[in-house]
């Protein structure tokens, strides 16, 4: 039986798109991910032939592509254990942090006699959490405090339990970072925060797909997801909350009263559509995923540590994500690595981090010098890697670590 992860139904190389730009492999998944072709074609049907406006509830066509969400919708509720009713379509997981943010801090601003003006944050979260948290407790006047970290970039437990009290109002963890793959313990975490009454988010964008991901046995108050980190189409992403704090969310985007009042503009049939099933294929196929991974992370560790002297990996020692590696070459220069390496597309982190010039916040927040973070890279495998691109990317990443150890 034909492997459905295989990369011979790779859609960019179907489309000539990548190799045209000089890319042979790819080993930036955490980044994004190409679409599936199966995902692809749900999206091209619906594009042709489910144009209705989902709120034009009037009328036949308008109730077709109503449903169409829904079924998106179920899918994905389905695939993280929750009630449709839970799911909130947005643009992206930066937009449902934004409004699960907003939200909870616009709520308590409204119950003067509350108490709660601290909101505790890890420092490795994504910038898309971090500034979000800066910007939204700046516009109701409360005071956004970090988590300590240990070195492998979990949480420190008995600090995080010191800094609980009674005027916490929100905690901010990640199931995943996107940098390192670290894994921290969210249902142990988000019942400490409950037990002071805190309200619980966790970005689980890198985690849908990559790990068993059941909200219902997390415990979290409000979790976010995106289509483009699951082999869906960009510009797309869902809010997960109970619905008891989803009732009493204000809006952030007003006009319109979509998304039961949370969310106002016509939805995007075709790419929820797409995002609905691409999270059906990332839930039903884990386990090969998972396997292939692991075979991956085996192949891949043992022959960079064979061919490559003076390296570590960040994160070394706690749970990590299967197709995630964050590596230090002492000596050699991230940015100066990549350069020199030839059709090959890894990153030094985050992508949204990528125009700014400074050393990663994540790797700086687990102890490392701003010197020893330039000396990063994060390779990211995904569905479509094969173990030849895997023998190739070992060669060329040896090789450029190499020639620019050279020059020092």
């Amino acid at each position: 039986m034909k492997d459905s992860l295989s990369k011979r139904s790779h859609p960019a190389t179907d489309a000539g798109c990548v190799y045209a730009r000089g890319i042979m492999i790819y080993a930036d998944y955490n980044a994004t991910t190409p679409m599936d072709p199966r995902v692809i074609e749900v999206m091209t049907r619906s594009m042709r032939e489910n144009f209705g406006n989902p709120s034009s509830s009037h009328h036949g066509v308008g109730q077709i592509a109503a449903e169409s969400v829904e079924i998106a919708r179920q899918k994905i509720a389905d695939g993280l254990e929750v009630r449709s009713s839970e799911v909130v379509f947005t643009s992206g997981a930066t937009e449902a942090i934004n409004l699960a943010i907003y939200g909870v801090l616009a709520r308590n601003s409204l119950r003067k006699d509350s108490g709660r003006k601290r909101l505790l944050v890890s420092p490795t979260e994504h910038k898309a959490v971090l500034e979000s948290m800066t910007l939204w407790a700046s516009v109701f006047g409360l005071v956004v405090e970090e988590i300590p970290v240990n070195n492998d970039g979990t949480i420190k437990r008995e600090e995080f339990r010191e800094l609980l009290a009674e005027d916490v109002l929100l905690v901010a963890i990640a199931l995943a970072n996107n940098e390192t793959g670290v894994i921290n313990p969210i249902k142990e975490l988000s019942e400490l925060a409950h037990e002071k009454g805190a309200h619980f988010l966790s970005d689980t964008t890198q985690g849908l797909g990559k790990i068993p991901l059941r909200l219902s046995e997390l415990d979290v108050d409000l979790a976010v997801i995106s289509g483009h980190k699951v082999y869906g189409p960009k510009g797309v992403g869902a809010l997960i909350g109970r619905k008891k704090i989803l009732k009493n969310l204000p809006s952030l985007q007003s006009g319109g009263g979509q998304e039961n009042g949370l969310r106002g503009g016509t939805l995007n049939v075709a790419a929820i559509s797409g995002f609905g099933f691409a999270c059906d294929y990332a839930v039903a196929e884990l386990e090969i995923y998972s396997n292939k991974m692991q075979h991956f992370s085996d192949l891949f560790l043992a022959q960079i540590q064979k061919n490559v002297f003076n390296m570590s990996r960040n994160g070394d020692g706690a749970q990590l994500l299967p197709n995630t590696f964050n590596l230090r070459f002492e000596g050699a220069d991230a940015e100066a690595v990549i350069n020199a390496m030839t059709g090959v597309a890894i990153s030094t982190g985050s992508a949204c981090q990528s125009a700014v010039p400074s050393p990663s916040h994540v790797l700086t927040s687990m102890g490392l010098s701003h010197e020893e973070a330039r000396e990063c890279l994060r390779i990211s495998f995904g569905r479509f890697s094969e173990e030849s691109d895997i023998k190739v990317l070992i060669s060329e990443l040896s090789r450029a670590v190499d020639y620019v150890r050279s020059f020092s």
